[in-house]
């Protein structure tokens, strides 16, 4: 969200475009060696034979997209079924959707008023158990850009999110919060760009009382202090950069306080018309509600090449590795603090034999190394799916 809130208000609209709707039809079944990300010594799930499963979704969706005037109206709308072949009582149905109003109040203010709501099946790699834990998350945005003079732009927002789990998660509670940002952007004639943002929430804990046993808090205020740039090298190359100074604190227990330095910096280089090239690194910071730690720092590094072979045909590949400390504890540990390290291989394949037709395959190899081996895993994932447009 604080991604979305710094990007450019500024929408190019033309009023001259017909109403785009789209019906989307789709499916795909996936492959999974070790759904619940169980280490290779520990058993499968009580009453289970092994720890793979596989996976069957449908969706349908609506999207909708209307220019008129200087305004432009988007929706998204979509309904998706998943079903497990083995872990049935993972089965669920997901409805997602997002709405967004790009408004132009003149040629030098401008703006987004957006809403979502997406629901999710919590990942096996941070919560552990055989239970399904589903989220739903709801967001809604609204941020103004103001042209003041040259290449210079005041940027505006304020946010409310909200994120509800169906089972207990204490690393990661039900909370609500309600955000704001103000901000001043230079933006070149050549397209590159400067921003610097100042961003402030307060949120609470949702269903999750004060717990002075797991030093659990009912709220926490957060600011981050951010400078972003985009800088095009060239008509193939373009570096984009982040640094941020993150601040967490809590009302009640200080313990939980902390502070850290967050940010990326990515690469991209298209040397041909075809290929296409991005090397990151970037530096993330969570929250992390267990006695052990208060939050966590994740250092990544990755590399994503495209191909585009033919006009009908994509190849991509993935390439990632991060390394994740779980610090700041609130009692003293006996042992090493938790440290995972996990990496990622991914190639895939998208063909689009017709235009309103779209097949693809991937498959995906995960694993994950930490100095606690109940949290060590490794995994296969492979999946075929298919979408209709019209």
């Amino acid at each position: 969200m604080a991604a979305f809130l710094a990007g450019p208000a500024v929408a190019q609209q033309d009023s001259t475009l017909p109403l785009k709707l789209a019906l989307v039809l789709g499916g795909s079944v996936t492959w999974d060696a070790n759904v619940f990300r169980l280490p290779d010594s520990a058993p499968p799930p009580t009453g289970a034979a092994n720890k793979n499963d596989r996976i069957n979704s449908t969706y349908v969706g609506l999207r909708i997209d209307k220019s008129f005037a200087q305004q432009r109206v988007q929706l998204d709308v979509t309904k998706t079924v998943y079903r497990y072949n083995s872990f049935t009582f993972l089965d669920f149905d997901a409805f997602d959707y997002r709405g967004a109003w790009l408004w132009r109040l003149t040629p030098r203010v401008s703006g987004t008023l957006s809403l979502d709501h997406r629901q999710a099946l919590v990942p096996f790699v941070d919560y552990t158990g055989f239970q399904r834990n589903i989220s739903n998350t709801d967001r809604r945005i609204f941020n103004l850009d103001g042209w003041l003079v040259g290449g210079w732009h005041l940027l505006l927002g304020v946010s409310e999110s909200e994120t509800k789990y169906t089972q207990v998660f204490l690393p990661q509670t039900s909370s609500r919060s309600n955000g704001a940002d103000a901000g001043i952007r230079y933006l070149a004639a050549s397209g590159s760009s400067i921003t610097a943002t100042q961003r402030w929430s307060k949120g609470t804990t949702i269903n999750q009382p004060l717990d002075p046993v797991n030093f659990i808090d009912d709220g926490f205020r957060l600011q981050e202090s951010e400078l972003q740039s985009t800088w095009l090298l060239s008509g193939k190359s373009t570096l984009n950069g982040r640094v941020a100074w993150i601040e967490r604190r809590h009302p009640n227990f200080s313990q939980r306080d902390f502070s850290h330095l967050a940010g990326n910096l990515d690469f991209t280089w298209t040397p041909t018309g075809k290929l296409r090239l991005v090397v990151s690194a970037r530096q993330d910071v969570g929250a992390w509600w267990d006695l052990i730690s208060s939050y966590t720092v994740s250092d990544t590094l990755s590399f994503t090449p495209t191909w585009q072979a033919n006009a009908k045909t994509v190849v991509r590949m993935r390439l990632d590795c991060t390394q994740r400390d779980y610090i700041g504890p609130v009692i003293a540990n006996p042992g090493p603090l938790r440290n995972d390290t996990i990496c990622s291989a991914g190639l895939g394949a998208e063909w689009t034999p017709f235009r309103y037709v779209t097949l693809s395959a991937n498959l995906q190899r995960d694993r994950r190394a930490s100095n606690y081996a109940a949290f060590q895993f490794d995994d296969t994932i492979a999946v075929v799916s298919a979408s209709l447009a019209f």
